[in-house]
């Protein structure tokens, strides 16, 4: 019997399964941890998320529009970051949104 991975494979390239697996880990809170740390925003780590991916935006979402502020006071240097993670995905922006629950 195969397992699920090896029938995907048949499905898929390797470089569509690569990019599928990273943006799987893009959505990690440890990822998004790791990306506000590089931007001293470490304080906003559990203020906030990745919440989608559209297209090549990420979304993020932040429970108070304060934290929403100073994260767009980093956005170019949080998808700097982002972009030297995740160069398969090819990110052009961020944008921001206030949640409905807490992040």
């Amino acid at each position: 019997m195969k397992k699920a991975g090896e029938i995907l494979a048949a499905f898929f390239d390797n470089d569509s399964l690569k990019k599928t697996e990273e943006m799987g880990r893009l959505f990690s809170s440890t990822v998004w941890s790791g990306l506000l740390e590089s931007c001293n925003l470490s304080q906003g780590i559990s203020h906030s998320r990745i919440a989608e991916l559209e297209k090549t935006v990420l979304l993020i979402e932040a429970d108070h529009p304060g934290w929403i502020q100073l994260l767009q006071t980093k956005q170019r240097e949080l998808l700097n970051a982002a972009r030297r993670r995740f160069p398969e995905i090819a990110l052009t922006g961020i944008s921001f949104r206030l949640s409905r629950s807490k992040p």
